[in-house]
This record gives structure tokens, sequence and C-alpha cells, in this order.
């Protein structure tokens, strides 16, 4: 540390020397100046940090050389030195600004302990300054990042109650600190959290002891209700709060708790996305299960359509045994249509794409809707420019229907439904706020109704399969369950903004497209059977469905090979590859698939015919397989009339070929 800098300031020469002396004995250094201007001089080059002056000095008094230090700077120290009798001139200078002062002549015992005090008092003050001085830039720094953090951050007192609040608290949910302070904090949490609060705040544990304090999850309220256009819940936002127990100041032996501190992060957007995901991942279970379901239906169906398509045969059409097995044909078909549902909602089945103008279903759907609900009006705000889509129309058209339906059952006594088309772009910023994680352009359909709307329950569960808020035996389930499924089967995806007393509104995006999507040729249905000749290798896993094809392709003039896996049907292949003309192939078995046992089965013998078959193959797979070179593809349930169509194509294909 270095030595204190003291400046000695008398007309007397003498005194200043004795001073000096005595004061660089005790360590300090000094400097002697013999009247005013001359002090006013060093100090200008110098500070110092003791001044000793005395009143009465020619020329420039003691009080003018004061004036002049302090106006040079204001925490010297100056202690005044003076012959006068009266203790007037020393109050004087104590007025304008001094420290101290010694009364000439004084003991030198005096003029150290003075000195030593003064400067020990003022190391005091300068330290008592610097800590001020860290302790104000340390408030700024605290208030900075607390009004400016992204959190919420507030304190709470034994009754719950706001004793202080962050301008976060404005930002995130509207209120102002002067709204908040003394408000309870309950008040400003979803009434369905409220208990817990009670509870915790009653029972004295509002938060537990711990480093990272007690976390909990609250809905808090918002002072708008229109913060998100999409959420019909943006009334509240998700907090998660971090509290900790506020006690009495440390010297307070008591320990008694005071209040809470307290921190809450906006989670909101987090719980959007989980919630998200847990109900994509709910529905692709759903879905595997539906597909699963769908399959083993498709396979009974089998069963029946083909053998009642075998007794048909002998009768004649105009008999009731014909006309009874028709209608078993007719159920056949309701059953079947019921499988396409589930196989929709699982995304597995297959459908033909064209490139379209929406607004040309919505216009065709919306007519043959209202033809038939009279008490409904229905209102079209079509985007005139609307791009096009690649779809399949017909299911385009059910999930519409479905929609409409469902609109109509939700207005009791009547309303008006609202279908809307738009052009909508999706950039990375706005993925979040349109549910699902593909940037690009859409084409969104809306269709609103005038109806009771949802509560949150029923709105997380609306697109389960066979979830219906309506009586038994007034639906299945199903049918928003199939759009869903049928909307992601076309790469979109759905949205849905409902709000109790207030209607709802279904939005669907579909990818706008240019490029025509190739469709594969459908053969006309006719009533006639066409005999045919040759072998064919039947492979499918199912025992009903080999029974029934086998009898099919007899009655129909076939020698038949069966082969009830892709590994059966190889060895089979590999001991008579010349004698088999095509190959009836499942495409869903387990083990070997149906594209595995074809490129196996295309190896062995290049030129063999293929004709899949499958209810439960996802689009894409019968895609590879025709682009793979595979002849053509027959939907179960099928029946002996239909299998001899396809078959007679096959093989006229392969005679015009050869």
């Amino acid at each position: 540390m270095r030595p204190e800098q003291i400046l000695v300031v008398d007309d007397e020469k003498r005194i200043v020397e004795n001073i000096a002396g005595c004061l660089k004995r005790e360590g300090f250094n000094v400097i002697g100046a013999h009247d005013g201007s001359e002090a006013v001089a060093l100090f200008e080059l110098q500070r110092f940090d003791l001044v000793l002056l005395d009143l009465s000095m020619p020329g420039m008094n003691g009080y003018e050389v004061m004036e002049k230090i302090f106006g040079m700077d204001g925490d010297v120290l100056i202690i005044i030195m003076t012959g006068f009798a009266s203790v007037e001139s020393a109050v004087t200078a104590l007025k304008k600004g001094a420290w101290d002062y010694l009364k000439k002549p004084f003991e030198y015992a005096d003029l150290i302990k003075t000195v030593k005090n003064a400067l020990a008092q003022s190391n005091l003050m300068a330290d008592k300054k610097a800590v001020s001085a860290r302790l104000e830039a340390s408030e700024k720094q605290y208030k900075y990042m607390v009004d400016n953090s992204p959190d919420l951050i507030f304190t709470l007192d034994l009754n719950g109650c706001f004793t202080f609040v962050n301008d976060q608290f404005e930002r995130l949910l509207g209120f102002s600190s002067k709204v908040l302070m003394g408000s309870r904090f309950e008040d400003l949490v979803h009434k369905g959290d409220r208990g817990k609060v009670r509870e915790l705040v009653s029972s004295g544990t509002f938060v537990q002891e711990g480093a990272n304090g007690h976390e909990l999850h609250y809905r808090f309220k918002r002072a708008s209700q229109n913060l998100s256009h999409y959420d019909p819940y943006s009334a509240f936002a998700f907090l998660e709060l971090k509290a900790a127990p506020m006690y009495l100041p440390a010297s307070d032996t008591r320990k008694e708790r005071k209040g809470v501190y307290a921190v809450a992060r906006d989670v909101t957007d987090r719980v959007n996305l989980e919630a998200q995901l847990r109900q994509a991942q709910k529905m692709e279970a759903i879905g595997t299960l539906a597909g699963g379901i769908a399959h083993d239906f498709n396979n009974i169906l089998m069963g029946i359509q083909g053998y009642a398509s075998l007794v048909k045969c002998g009768f004649d059409k105009n008999s009731e045994e014909f006309k009874r097995l028709s209608n078993i044909d007719e159920y056949v078909s309701n059953g079947a249509e019921m499988a396409r549902h589930l196989l929709g909602f699982a995304q597995k089945s297959c459908h033909e794409t064209n490139r379209i103008n929406l607004n040309y279903l919505l216009k065709m759907s919306a007519k043959m809707f209202g033809r038939t609900k009279k008490d409904i009006i229905i209102h079209q705000a079509l985007e005139k420019k609307l791009w096009s889509t690649v779809v399949d129309e017909g299911q385009i058209k059910q999930v519409l229907m479905n929609l409409f339906v469902n609109a109509w059952q939700a207005m009791s006594n009547g309303g008006k439904i609202t279908i809307k088309s738009e052009n909508i772009l999706i950039d990375e910023s706005r993925i979040d706020e349109f549910g699902f994680g593909v940037a690009g352009a859409f084409v969104k359909i809306s269709v609103t109704d005038t109806g009771a709307g949802m509560d949150r329950e029923t709105m997380s569960r609306i697109f389960d399969p066979f979830f219906t808020t309506k009586d038994r035996g007034q639906g299945t389930g199903l049918g928003l369950a199939t759009a869903y499924g049928i909307i992601n089967s076309h790469k979109g995806a759905f949205k849905v903004d409902s709000t109790p007393g207030r209607g709802s509104t279904f939005m669907f995006f579909l990818p706008a497209e240019d490029a025509r999507v190739d469709i594969i040729p459908a053969v006309e249905e006719t009533e006639k059977i066409i005999n045919g000749k040759g072998k064919i290798l039947l492979v499918d896993d199912e025992k009903g469905v080999i029974e029934v094809c086998f009898e099919m392709l007899e009655a129909l003039g076939y020698e038949v090979e069966i082969a009830s896996s892709g590994i059966e049907a190889i060895k089979i292949m590999d001991k008579d590859e010349d004698k088999i003309d095509l190959v009836i192939l499942d495409m869903v078995m387990p083990g070997m698939n149906g594209v595995e046992t074809y490129d196996v089965i295309r190896k062995i013998r290049p030129d063999i015919r293929v004709l899949v078959s499958s209810g439960y193959s996802k689009e894409e797979e019968l895609k590879e397989m025709i682009k793979k070179g595979c002849d053509d593809f027959i939907l179960k349930p099928f029946d002996v009339v239909m299998l001899s169509e396809k078959l007679q194509v096959v093989f006229n294909a392969m005679d015009k070929a050869g």
C-alpha cells in the first residue's frame, strides 16, 4: 500500500518544516507550501489524501484555498490549523467542509492522532462508497437481467400475494406490476389448478426444501383472449414453476419463513409440441392396430365373397337363390368398405391419384350434401386461383362428407356450414403454428359450423377410432378417424379449432402439386366369367384365402399349385419353373414378404407373369412392384368374376407379347 500524500500549507516556513518532519517519521509523504497560491498550484499537479491548512495567511486565506481545492477534489480531507482564540473561525471552516481543526499551538502527539483518525475515517468512507457503488451497479445489473428475462420472476408473501413481479409478466401475460402487486397468486392460475395451490399454501408446504426448490406446472391466465390464432386455449399459458422458501434475514435466529421466491418459464410451445407428438404416436399405434384388423377382416370377407360367387354360378340369375347370394355380395361390399375405412385410417390403403382443383370437389360435395339437409345453410368462400393438388378424388370426397356430416350433427337445430379454400405457404418459422413439420406450399380447406363446439378433452379424442359423442346406433366413430388417416396418407395434416358454445372449424392441409401422377388403369367390371387354362402358383399365408382361391381357380379351368409362404413358393419355382405360367402373390406375409418373394422369383424366371394380391399394402409398395415389372394388381376381397377378368387381362398381355 502506498503512503498517504499530505500537503502542509502555512506562511511560516518553520511550522511547515516541523510538521513535515513529524509526519515523515510516521511514514507519510509530505510536501509543504508557504501560501495559498502555491498550495493550489501544487494540488493542480497532483492529488493529496489530506491537507493541513492554516486559515490566516497573507494573500489567499485559508477559506479561499479550501474553496479552490474542493473545486478540484471534493473528497480530499482538510484539517484547519488556526491560532485564533475564538472557535467561530473553526466552526466556519467545518461548515465549509473541513474535516477537523487543530488550535495552535498543538502537541505533535495531537497532530499525529488527528491526522491518523482523519485518514482512517476517510478510508472507511472510501470503502463504503466503493461498496455502495458496486451495490448500485449490481442492483442495476440485477434489475436489467430480471426485467429483461424471458422467465417470469416474482415473490409472494405468506398469504400467497405478489410482493414483486418482473416486466415479463406484462410482456407474456399482459398484466402490469401495478395490477398484480398485492393480488393473490392463485387468482392468476387456471381454475383447474387452484385446488393444489390452496392445499400447498394452507399446509405451509407451498415449496419443499432443496437446492432446486420445488417444481410445479400450472396454467397461467392471460390478459388477452386472442394471442394465438390456431389455439382456442390461448387464454392460458403453460408455465413451469420453480420456487424456494424466503426466510427472515440471517441475523434473525428464528428462521421464520416470510414468503416465496419463484421463477416460471413459458413452456406453452413445448407442451403443445409434446401433445402433438403423443397424438401422432397414439395415432400411429392405433393405425397399426386398425390395419391389422382390416387385414384379417379382408381375409374373412375374401372367403365369404369367394364361396358365394362360386355358389352363384350354379343358379339362374332370376332365381331366389341367386338373389339371396347377391345380397350376401352386397353385405360383403359393405364390410369391404368398412375395411377400406380402417385401411385409410391406417394409411395402408391403395388409391388412385389425379391432379385436380379441390374447388371442384368442394362445390360438388356441398351441392350433394345440401340437397338432403334443408335445415343447413352452406356458405362457400373459395380461392379463385386455388393451387392444384394430387389426390384420390374418392377419398377426399369421403373426407368432405365426413366433415359435413360431423358439422350437421353438431347443429341439432340447424345452422350454417362455411366451406373455405385458400393457398398457404408454410415456412420453417410457421411449422409450429400449423402443427406439422414440413415446410412448403399447401392448399388449406376449412369446414366451420355454428354448433355446440367441443371442450379440450373431447378435442383430444375426436380422431380416435370408434370414439363418438353420438348416441348408440347413430354412428361408428370411424368418420373422423378415417378422414385423419386419408389426409395423412396424402402427406397432409389436420387441425381443429373449437370452443364450447362457439362452434368448430376442421382444417386440413394438402401439398400443392404440379406434376401429374400416373394412374394404374382399372379393369371394367362385368358379370361374365371367363374360363382359362394354364398352371398358376397361388402364394398366400392365410389358409382360408388359399382354399377359396384354389376352388375359384379350378372352377375357371386352371391347374393350381399352392404355397403358404414366400420360401415355399421359391422352392416350387426352383423345381417346376418351366411348368408355372403365372404367380398370384400376396403382398403381406410373415417372414419373406411379397416384395422379397417377387425379387427371388424373377431371378429364377425373369419372364414369369405375376398378379399381386392384397388388401393391406401401402401405395408405395404397390408402385414399387409396378416399377419392378409386376403385371397387375387385384384388391381383396374379390370374387370369381373379378378374378377371371384379371387373369384374362394378364394372359392376353402374355399372348400379345409372345
